[in-house]
């Protein structure tokens, strides 16, 4: 998906956001720190179970994912992280370039998110991040559960 796609995506979904140009790519949390506070950061990480793959809307500050409680609220026996052929393969991004929005997956969110105005998260394309506000999150992905 085009920046101009992702835009039209979020127009259409009367969702409050705005697309930064970053001053050299973010890949991950760490190339972030010092542009935006790591608790207001959303990376988006796919997941892998029996049930298909799923995508973790989560707040930059967890310090790791808790796999026994997404099973749980998933319903799943086994579940992991998706490895990066299979991103790729699943919804067209590379690992560490998957957008918050728009990649036609099931979403578990992180509810520390909507303690924010704002999270900024990837658009598909490292040198420009999403700045929207996390409860639009919910009008334009397909929320199945959400973790505390």
């Amino acid at each position: 998906m085009t920046i101009e796609e992702f835009k039209s995506l979020l127009n259409n979904s009367d969702v409050d956001y705005e697309i930064l140009q970053n001053e050299k790519p973010i890949l991950t949390v760490n190339d972030a720190i010092g542009i935006y506070e790591i608790s207001e950061t959303a990376p988006t990480i796919i997941i892998k179970s029996e049930k298909g793959y799923f995508a973790l809307l989560l707040s930059g500050d967890r310090e790791r994912i808790d796999f026994k409680q997404i099973k749980k609220i998933l319903i799943c026996k086994n579940v992991r992280m998706a490895r990066a052929e299979e991103v790729l393969e699943t919804i067209g991004y590379e690992a560490g370039n998957v957008p918050l929005v728009g990649h036609h997956l099931p979403c578990v969110l992180d509810q520390h998110l909507l303690n924010y105005r704002y999270v900024y998260g990837g658009v598909g394309d490292a040198n420009f991040t999403l700045k929207i506000n996390p409860r639009d999150l919910i009008k334009v992905n397909d929320i199945v559960a959400e973790i505390d």
